[in-house]
């Protein structure tokens, strides 16, 4: 009698599967039933051979003689580790009894990889079938087994996987290569993780060159004086004209000057504006905004939130699977949204009723289900299965939560809220208050922390007199951006680069990220684990070899190691999982580049550019702080103390490169510190778009206009 054998990719799963097509007996690295066989990889079981089984002449120390190296049929080597599972695995594909394989490997392209791999190098020939599973649950496995899909199914899947990770293999070994020869120290490059280590060292560098600037801001605090009526205070902060954005002072005096002119005084009510405002539930979650979220609330790093959620999809089969780029559900998988609900009931009965009332009620469209959104998985959801918290760890249970408070927000109303605006006008100065009240929180009762505070203001009118019971200048710092954690930097990985915050925004550039969101984890891990990134806290903080690294590589490479061009790769593979690319187009255009860079680089003297980053330090320029009297130096963006560095009490003196949008040269901030005052007028353009004419002052460290005529410097 025939049988099928079931590769799953680990062995806890092949157990379940066993089970379910009663493989019951046990053998050396299988199970075995009346009709099935069942075995499993342990992770990767073959992986691309390395240069030296490549090619004879890749053998020995490496040399630039060697490079590029581009196979043209990347050959496979079993991985010694694992050999003895794969002796077992190629002996079951080749049993005369087994008429077709099942692929059960993870549904994604590593588990389509890991397949793949597997059947090449034992030169399997018998027909294959794919196990897709979104749902762990012995129901959601079952459905998938009755439900296998043809192998041409997932061949554009399985294309992109092996070219991905011989793209990687290329970028890798020619790049690292060509780096550690020429420099005679190790450098590791890799397609994604040499853009996001470049991303985490220019962080490192803008807050490195930060330097704080003192300015004040004026609030005041309003009551109405009119007899009868509300007498509640509240505040309100000065803002200046013309436009009346802005709430900054950089002059201290000035600043006491406004506080001097209405502390004590009367207002009055300008002006009131009231708009009622809605925000839309929220989407639910895919892996990478899971991990950011983790990140946030509890602190988790994105490898350990990917953990927890890979125990609660294959252990504890409470949700679904994990690693999609997703945040949308395909119309059949919202038909059986209310059993999810059902489960999440005794955890959250009020909410799930409320959310159940919405679904199955009236029709009404909900924005998170769309065929057209789903590729291979949809979002994040909890299954139907029941689950005692008690089964859980604390961990997963912080998980499992925010996933299933995040699917019943998804099904709940829009936030509504009122906000207020007032303008009062006190002594020809402008204040403008604020205020914001929940009318109905919607989606927000399932997600409480979203919704701050209501901030109501009360009740006014055009022409109330107020009375400014306190005004005072506020003494605040512009601050360093800060350092990248992982929420953020899955951030940036996921948008490629680019800082956004609109959620249509960053669904447009999804396809162009820096790697999926099953790999971003391991690139942090891994620049982690290479020493070029450190962990303090929840910060990742490029080390010194790090930005060595980066630097020396985005100085000869920038095309290769910026953000937008890797992102560009990643939807290269996605297009070509939809069969809009081929794997050659793509194969090729990684092969040329990496030989034309190879080329160029060849002749450059890599080694003294190593020396040249080592020994760069701030160049002195000639004069001394006015705030301190140590030395002036200049740095990319300005001509600053040299005690601004001082993590702590740095002297804040600087003069920026760049004022109202003119440059600021070398010989006009040598003129401010040995003068005072440049000699001559410059133009700059105002907030407002117009150009005005003035020279530039130092007093007591600051740099203002000076609109004086222009007059000979002080000697």
């Amino acid at each position: 009698m025939s049988k099928t054998l079931i590769i799953a990719e680990k062995p806890s799963v092949a157990r379940e599967l066993a089970a379910l097509v009663n493989a019951r007996t046990r053998r050396t690295g299988y199970l075995e039933g009346a009709n099935y066989l069942v075995t499993w990889a342990v992770g990767h079981l073959v992986g691309i051979a390395e240069p030296k089984a490549q090619n004879d002449a890749w053998n020995g120390r490496w040399s630039l003689a060697q490079l590029p190296m581009l196979p043209q049929k990347f050959k496979l080597a079993v991985i010694p580790e694992t050999a003895e599972q794969f002796e077992i695995v190629r002996g079951l594909i080749h049993r005369e009894d087994v008429s077709e394989v099942v692929n059960a490997t993870d549904a994604g392209r590593e588990g389509e990889l890991i397949f793949r791999r597997i059947y090449l190098a034992a030169q399997g020939k018998k027909p294959v079938r794919r196990l897709w599973a979104n749902d762990m649950t012995e129901q959601g496995l079952r459905k998938s087994l009755a439900n296998l899909l043809p192998e041409k199914d997932k061949r554009n899947l399985g294309l992109a996987s092996f070219a991905r990770a011989e793209a990687d293999w290329l970028v890798g070994m020619n790049f690292s290569r060509l780096f550690t020869v020429k420099a005679n120290v190790l450098i590791s490059v890799g397609r994604v993780q040499t853009p996001v280590l470049r991303i985490l060292a220019e962080r490192f560098h803008e807050i490195e060159t930060f330097v704080p600037q003192n300015y004040w801001t004026i609030e005041a605090e309003c009551v109405k004086t009119e007899s009868g009526e509300d007498a509640s205070s509240f505040w309100a902060t000065w803002h200046s004209p013309p436009d009346y954005r802005e709430t900054r002072l950089s002059d201290e005096a000035a600043a006491g000057r406004i506080v001097a002119a209405c502390a004590g005084g009367q207002a009055v009510v300008e002006g009131l504006e009231s708009k009622r405002g809605t925000q839309k539930p929220p989407l639910p979650f895919d892996l990478t905004t899971l991990q950011r979220e983790a990140n946030v609330r509890f602190g988790y790093s994105a490898k350990d939130t990917l953990t927890f959620a890979q125990s609660l999809y294959e252990q504890k089969k409470c949700i679904t699977y994990p690693r999609t780029d997703s945040r949308y559900l395909t119309k059949d998988v919202f038909e059986d949204i209310l059993k999810s609900l059902r489960a999440l009931h005794p955890h959250y009965p009020q909410l799930t009723q409320m959310a159940a009332e919405r679904i199955a009620g009236k029709k009404r469209a909900f924005a998170c289900v769309n065929d057209k959104k789903v590729a291979d998985h949809h979002a994040i959801i909890p299954t139907a299965a029941c689950i005692d918290r008690r089964r859980l760890s604390p961990e997963e249970w912080n998980i499992y939560e925010m996933i299933s408070l995040r699917t019943i927000a998804t099904f709940l109303g829009e936030a509504q809220f009122q906000t207020s605006t007032v303008h009062i006008t006190a002594y020809g100065e402008r204040f403008i208050a604020k205020g914001k009240i929940f009318k109905d929180r919607g989606w927000m009762c399932a997600e409480p922390w979203r919704a701050r505070d209501d901030a109501p203001l009360p009740p006014l009118r055009k022409g109330n007199k107020l009375s400014l019971v306190n005004v005072q200048a506020v003494a605040r710092q512009t601050k360093a951006p800060p350092h990248f954690t992982d929420a953020s930097l899955l951030g940036a990985m996921e948008t490629a680069g680019k800082f956004v915050e609109d959620e249509s925004t960053k669904e447009a550039l999804k396809e162009r990220g820096l790697g999926t969101p099953a790999t971003r984890a391991h690139i942090i891990e891994t620049l982690v684990a290479r020493g070029y990134v450190a962990k303090e806290g929840k910060k990742l903080i490029a080390t010194g070899q790090g930005r060595e690294a980066a630097a020396i590589v985005s100085r000869l490479m920038p095309d290769v190691t910026s953000p937008e061009l890797t992102g560009n790769w990643e939807k290269k593979l996605k297009d070509i999982e939809n069969a809009t690319l081929s794997y050659s187009q793509f194969m090729q255009e990684i092969r040329e580049l990496v030989r034309d860079k190879v080329e160029l680089l060849r002749a450059k003297d890599i080694a003294s550019l190593v020396f040249e980053n080592r020994s760069r330090s701030p160049r002195p320029l000639d004069g001394t702080c006015p705030l301190c009297g140590a030395e002036i130096e200049e740095t990319e963006k300005n001509f600053r103390c040299s005690r601004s560095r001082h993590s702590k009490g740095g002297c804040p003196f600087v003069i920026w490169k760049k004022m109202a949008g003119t440059d600021i040269t070398e010989s006009m901030a040598q003129e401010l510190l040995r003068h005072g005052q440049t000699a001559q007028k410059y133009a700059f353009v105002s907030k407002a778009g117009t150009t005005f004419n003035a020279r530039l002052k130092l007093e007591k460290g600051k740099i203002s206009f000076d609109f004086s005529p222009c007059r000979q410097p002080k000697s």
